[in-house]
């Protein structure tokens, strides 16, 4: 047996087993088949595989494909078995699976690439990252392409002439027509294959929270194929399972711009987030609530009510990176001179941002972290999901070890850190605080808000040192805690300093 990033228990799959699944489907059922089980992919099949026809029929058979590694032969396990391979508060995405496995017997996982050969659709959903995190200019950038040509190599070898390719993995601007087209018409030509190829770029706007699976069936999306034909198809395969008359589409006129288009919105995201640190700083400084500040102002609705409030940090897939992909492929791809400064500045402030939190917590602390039992609240990157890729935590963890701090933390969604294994995770929030000199509430899951002030102190008087990164309490409670004996912080209150809380 082995634990899934979940927590949960799971037999490891025999590379046979992995292998050796039926692939067979109903003649009269388009496949489709989604390449990669991540956190988009495994959502993308499981909506596909509860899509359904007039008379309530399943419309697809659904291969999920991924491969047969550690980091992956897991989920494939799991979806065999009729479960989410991801912990999530959004219910419909397991009894999708459930039902797609198990009831309407028309969805299944394998990491076999002769699959590929069975499919009307193939999506790819596969991650493509880049090397490093921060750079210090465009020439820097390293972006990890191998493992999606050979994703694409797979497919071109296997598919069927007529089979549709969509490209929902975020990627730099040119991938679709400047390296995924060539790879493959070069493998089609190897088979002989004369028909047109069948390409777009059809990004997702996912979200693994409460509303997983409404973020796939029934948000806005944008799209565009390489041709007219690839557009055609590309619409009424998306038609068919989004709500569009509600969430109608958005066809570009080329696959450049969709590819653009999933950049800018990202990289606009993360550039707001960085704006507002420094004002946080300042707000701190000079003892203002900035919270409130920014509430008063996000009242002008189509110019300010997007504007992001004071937080502890930056994580997850995209926003760390998305900006790299468009600056890579403006000069690898295109040649072009443009430097998208302030967007990558963005994310160099976005990065070390988490070490704000440290600072506050060490000025409570008197300077010195050296010894002290600190229990970190949140493991993940966002409330209410499972997922600890590129958390900020990690780099306050780092912070703190280096000081010399003991560290336990704790998250609701994560039983397991899987980049961070040595990290004790607490079973409880109760226990991880029940020995803790200071706490630092890094993630706004519900459970953290809803902490009642004895909860928090134990039931009883003593000089606990919290620092809310993520605005988790509110003025009547950190209050209160000072009240109780607690010294507080707050990333964006300076007011709570004006109170003397951190005395």
């Amino acid at each position: 047996m082995s634990i899934a990033p979940d927590g949960s228990a799971y037999a490891i799959p025999s590379p046979a087993e992995l292998l050796d699944v039926d692939l067979s489907a109903p003649s009269d059922r388009p496949v489709v088949i989604v390449q990669g089980l991540g956190f988009v992919g495994a959502a993308v099949a499981a909506v596909l595989s509860g899509a359904e026809d007039e008379l309530g029929r399943p419309l697809y058979s659904v291969i999920g494909v991924d491969l047969a590694t550690p980091e992956s032969y897991w989920k494939i396990g799991k979806i065999n078995a009729g479960a989410s391979p991801f912990s999530s508060p959004d219910r419909e995405l397991e009894d999708l699976i459930r039902r797609g496995v198990l009831e309407g017997r028309n969805l299944v996982a394998t990491a076999s690439e002769s699959a590929y050969q069975l499919a009307d659709v193939i999506i790819l959903d596969i991650p493509l990252d880049v090397r490093e995190r921060v750079v210090g200019s465009a020439n820097e950038i390293h972006v990890e392409l191998n493992g999606f040509e050979e994703a694409l190599r797979a497919i071109g070898k296997r598919m069927k002439p007529d089979a549709l390719v969509v490209i929902e993995t975020t990627v730099p601007i040119g991938t679709t027509e400047r390296i995924a087209a060539p790879i493959l018409r070069e493998e089609r030509a190897r088979r002989g294959i004369q028909a047109p190829l069948l390409l777009a770029h059809a990004y997702e706007r996912i979200m693994p929270g409460p509303k997983y699976v409404e973020s796939v069936r029934e948000y806005f999306r944008s799209f565009a194929g390489i041709d007219e034909a690839s557009t055609d198809r590309t619409r009424a395969f998306l038609d068919s399972f989004i709500d569009t008359e509600r969430w109608p589409l958005w066809v570009l006129t080329d696959t450049t711009s969709s590819e653009m288009a999933k950049l800018l919105e990202n990289s606009y995201r993360a550039a707001n987030i960085a704006f507002v640190y420094e004002w946080t700083l300042l707000a701190e400084q000079v003892g203002v609530n900035l919270f409130d500040v920014i509430d008063s102002i996000r009242v002008r609705r189509g110019t300010h009510d997007n504007m992001r409030y004071p937080g502890f940090g930056v994580g997850g897939y995209c926003l760390t990176k998305d900006s790299y992909l468009a600056q890579w492929g403006a000069l690898h791809l295109f040649s072009s001179n443009v430097a998208l400064d302030m967007t990558l500045a963005a994310l160099r402030v976005n990065y070390h941002m988490p070490r704000h939190t440290f600072d506050l917590l060490s000025e409570l602390a008197g300077g010195s972290l050296d010894g002290m039992r600190v229990a970190v609240f949140g493991v993940s990157y966002l409330a209410g999901v499972a997922d600890t890729r590129n958390s900020p935590t990690e780099m306050l963890v780092d912070e703190l070890e280096r000081a010399g701090a003991r560290i336990v933390a704790h998250d609701p969604c994560v039983a397991h850190w899987e980049e961070r294994p040595e990290v004790h995770l607490a079973a409880t929030s109760g226990s991880a605080l029940a020995a803790a000199d200071a706490a630092v509430l890094a993630v706004p899951h519900p459970e953290y808000a809803g902490l009642s002030v004895s909860e928090i102190t134990s039931g009883g008087t003593r000089s606990l040192i919290i620092v809310d990164a993520q605005n988790v309490l509110d003025d009547e409670k950190a209050g209160e805690l000072h009240s109780a004996g607690c010294r507080i912080a707050g990333v964006g209150k300076g007011h709570w300093r004006e109170k003397g809380f951190h005395l």
